[in-house]
């Protein structure tokens, strides 16, 4: 038969507008699973004529009973026949987790096989699956920027195939571009094509301006030539990833990629060699299927670029040395030795490639479209491994390129980043350029805490960029000195070894170089241990500094806190360890002794404790409690001789707990603190407070402490810590003097700190809850007990308790409140109570005369870092939980 031209042209256009949906199909992997009956034996029959027919569609179906791993869907259900005909139901499960799972549900009336029916589904099915073209795209959530932008940033566009290397990728991009604190990509099947949803939820940001960039020349000497090979990963032996020679591959690599990147994310301890292992696996699997550089692999370079920056140097380091410490147990154990340096060679060679493969990436991506969205990203994620590698001249024209060439805002975390690396690459100018866009950040009472803080640090670091910038080698060897100190903040040990290493050789006598040597080491090692070798040099020389006793303060206290008193906890005090650890006891002593001269009041502090764990090591019948009264007597003396120091007063309250004499307990306790005594000694003292009112409460000491909790913390970095601690101490005096105005006003704290952020806290709905309840609202403090049950409360039965009083009454408010109490979880509440359970129920229930649960937290805690020296703090916080009180719980 002869066509006319025009018809044989709209053949072809058919033709034509038909191929993308086909060859769609046609690389999708697809697993048929089984389809039961209503007995539970599957259907053979109806699994193998929706098999053929989805086949014959185009799709790339497995029908073995188990699923492969590299399947994009699963199709499987459930199927009933009858005389009347065949009835199915069926569910497509996206393997990948990139569309929902869809329902399928039909029917087919009469026939003598099930036949009609399997290809009603697979037509079904065909349809959902076979044109993944993205037919549209939604953004929404809270964000300044255009959807346009996110689409721009996300790199994905109307018309391309929505593989899940695509939205995968895009997930990578906006979670670690810094603009969102959530950002969710996902895909809705229609008959049209994908839909694309975009999420996002807009944190901080900053529209930088006027910052100078290395220009085009520099970045592009450092990334290097776009065309360079990429390296090969090492092969692991015995681990390979077995992959079906078909395009589903792609896929299944980014899925996989994804999966492991999500499970190093969140997991809450550090990697360990196995993941590392499975990482590279599939990290080679993307590179071996990268060739060249171009639109079609795009989206799996973004994906391995991420995975190389996980294989950091900080991370290879960490593993490495756990790696070799195995190796010194396991010395009789040739087999393990031999795996073990298999493994630590392995981890190098991945970590060099892993380094190249993202640079020449970050080339590839950067000379292709050096103003796209996504290069700032990829600029930034090359700089920050730099900065961890210590390249800190190649780190910082990386950072300052990422966030002078953005159209975008970037995140004041990219900000502060940039500015210390550029005062650390002692370019003073490009660091203030930073700091001034950072600056105007700190006028916002509710800007993060630590990030205050840290801009609030940036002045410093000019200071000492302009130190190291200014003294040159002629200077004097007390300036040459300074210039090393600066250097070391600046985490320059390239220039300030052999800077220290000139100055040993002028003056090999002077002890101050060496210490220098010992903070050094501890800058790269992370570790107090290090220092030694050079402590043991510097403390037999002249000019010892307040730098050298800091150090070795710490050292030797890491050594008796960290080593000697686990082992003496373990062992008893008769020990050797007990005894041994009382020989380093004279050398600290010695050290907080020349410590005096630069900060008296913790040398104080410091020798206090020295001579208290003397005594408590050398007669093992003392107790603990003993020894902590012990302690407050000495830091009671030293107030008297040097008050008014507020490493002094914190100490002081802290072991207020522990004196023998309430009276000068309550003494501390009572005496109303100014503003200049410092925001942490204030909220220990209220702390303090709440916790004689749960344990010895009193008409006075209510007045104290609803005074405490009245009184302002407008000098508090953390807002809402402080708010939910001053809620605290008026509903306990609220609940004591049964105010129905301290309630409100604590009522109206605790709903504030939950709006700030403290939603799905259990204590703070829990207390909440039984404030309401005691002004008499009763429904709404039960739908607060509800929430906090569900919110997985530290204390569930403190919220039991609440919702039985507050939902319940007569016979089954009373068998409730005898089962919660029978726990015995409660602590004794009468006058001496402290914190322990009670021993047996009776008519003195703690649950009978208060309303609270003292779950207290005390601790001192101690540490050293060349910034801001050796410090020590006393923490104590009370956790008080609300209880409701009892007294007419019986019946209504």
């Amino acid at each position: 038969m002869r066509f006319p031209f025009s018809i044989k042209v709209l053949i072809f256009a058919l033709t034509i507008f038909t191929l993308p949906a086909a060859a769609s199909a046609s690389q999708t992997l697809i697993s048929v699973g089984e389809f039961l009956s209503p007995s539970g034996m599957p259907s053979v029959e109806f699994k193998k004529y929706v098999t053929e027919k989805l086949s014959d569609s185009g799709l790339n179906c497995t029908n073995s009973s188990a699923v492969s791993p590299q399947s994009r869907y699963t199709l499987s259900g459930l199927m009933f026949k009858d005389e009347n005909g065949t009835s199915y139901s069926a569910l497509l499960t996206d393997n990948f987790h990139l569309e929902p799972d869809v329902f399928l549900k039909g029917k087919q009336v009469g026939g003598s096989t099930p036949e009609p029916a399997a290809i009603k589904l697979a037509e079904s099915t065909s349809r959902l699956i076979s044109n993944q073209s993205i037919a549209s795209i939604e953004v929404n959530g809270f964000s300044r920027l255009t959807p346009n932008a996110v689409m721009a940033l996300a790199q994905i566009i109307p018309g391309e195939q929505a593989t899940p290397q695509k939205i995968i990728a895009g997930r990578i991009i906006l979670e670690n571009c810094g603009l969102f604190e959530k950002a969710r990509i996902y895909l809705t099947p229609g008959p049209d094509g994908r839909k694309v949803k975009i999420s996002v939820t807009e944190r901080d940001s900053i529209i930088p301006a006027s910052i100078p960039g290395p220009g085009k020349a520099t970045l592009d000497n450092i990334l290097g030539p776009p065309e360079t090979t990429l390296p090969e990963f090492p092969v692991i032996a015995d681990r390979t990833l077995r992959l079906n020679g078909n395009s589903t591959c792609a896929g299944y690599l980014a899925f996989r990629a994804e999966s492991i990147l999500t499970r190093l994310k969140n997991s809450d301890t550090d990697y360990n060699i196995k993941d590392l292992e499975e990482l590279v696996m599939v990290a080679g699997a993307i590179r071996n299927s990268i060739s060249t550089y171009d639109l079609s692999c795009r989206d799996m370079c973004i994906i391995l670029l991420k995975m190389c920056s996980m294989l950091d140097s900080k991370t290879i380091r960490a593993i490495t040395e756990q790696l070799q410490q195995s190796m010194v147990l396991s010395e009789q154990n040739s087999k393990t030795l031999k795996k073990n340096l298999h493994r630590i060679e392995f981890l190098t060679q991945a970590h060099s490639a892993a380094r190249e493969v993202q640079q020449v990436l970050a080339s590839r991506i950067y000379h292709d479209q050096p103003h796209s969205p996504v290069v700032p990203w990829i600029l930034f994620s090359v700089g920050e491994q730099a900065l961890k590698a210590e390249d800190i001249t190649r780190a910082a024209p990386l950072l300052n390129g990422a966030v002078s060439i953005s159209s975008l805002p970037v995140s004041p975390e990219m900000l502060l980043t940039t500015a210390k690396a550029q005062y650390s690459n002692l370019d003073s100018e490009a660091g203030r350029a930073a700091t001034s866009q950072l600056t105007p950040l700190l006028a916002d009472s509710e800007l993060d805490s630590e990030l205050r803080r840290e801009i609030q640090a940036l002045p410093r670091l000019a200071e000492l960029c302009e130190t190291a910038t200014s003294i040159t080698e002629e200077e004097s060897f007390e300036r040459l000195l300074k210039k090393g100190d600066a250097l070391i903040l600046l985490d320059r040990p390239d220039l300030a070894e052999p800077l220290f290493h000139n100055l040993h050789g002028i003056r090999p006598d002077d002890a101050r170089p060496f210490t220098g040597f010992g903070r050094l080491a501890f800058q790269r090692t992370g570790t107090l241990l290090s220092v030694r070798p050079y402590l043991e040099r510097a403390e037999h020389l002249r000019n010892k500094d307040r730098s050298f006793y800091e150090l070795a303060l710490a050292y030797i206290l890491e050594r008796i806190t960290a080593e000697a008193l686990p082992n003496i906890e373990l062992h008893g005090r008769d020990s050797e360890e007990a005894s041994a650890t009382r020989f380093l006891l004279p050398k600290a002593r010695e050290y907080a002794h020349g410590y005096e001269a630069y900060n008296l009041p913790q040398a104080k502090l410091i020798l206090a404790g020295i001579d208290v764990l003397d005594e408590w090591l050398a007669y093992p019948s003392m107790t603990t409690e003993e020894a902590y009264e012990n302690m407050f007597n000495k830091i009671h003396e030293l107030a008297g001789e040097i008050g008014g120091q507020p490493e002094i007063m914190a100490a002081n309250l802290f072991f207020s707990c522990n004196a023998a004499d309430k009276t000068e307990a309550e003494e501390l306790l009572f005496s109303p603190l100014s503003v200049k005594a410092g925001v942490e000694h204030r909220s220990i003292q209220l702390n303090l407070l709440i916790r004689e009112m749960v344990i010895a409460p009193s008409a006075d000491m209510a007045k104290a402490l609803e005074q405490a909790g009245r009184s302002s913390f407008s000098d508090a970095i953390n807002k809402e810590k402080t708010v939910i601690l001053k809620a605290d101490a008026l509903a306990v005096a609220g609940m004591y003097n049964n105010s129905t105005e301290t309630l409100e006003r604590a009522r109206s704290l605790y709903t504030l700190a939950l709006d700030s952020g403290g939603k799905g806290d259990g204590r703070i709905l829990n207390n909440l809850a039984c404030v309401t309840l005691a002004l008499g609202m009763t429904h709404e403090a039960d739908d607060l007990y509800d929430e906090a049950s569900d919110s997985s409360p530290a204390i569930p039965e403190a919220v039991e308790l609440g919702k039985a009083i507050s939902s319940l009454s007569g016979v089954e408010r009373e068998g409730a409140i005898k089962n919660i109490t029978g726990k015995g979880i409660f602590a004794v509440r009468g006058d001496n109570s402290n914190g322990k359970k009670a021993d047996s129920p009776s008519d003195e229930s703690p649950l009978n005369k208060r309303t609270n649960y003292l779950n207290e937290n005390r601790s001192i805690s101690s540490g050293y870092d060349n910034y801001t020296g050796l410090w020590i703090n006393f923490n104590y916080s009370s956790n008080v939980w609300l209880l409701p009180p009892l007294q007419n719980a019986k019946g209504d």
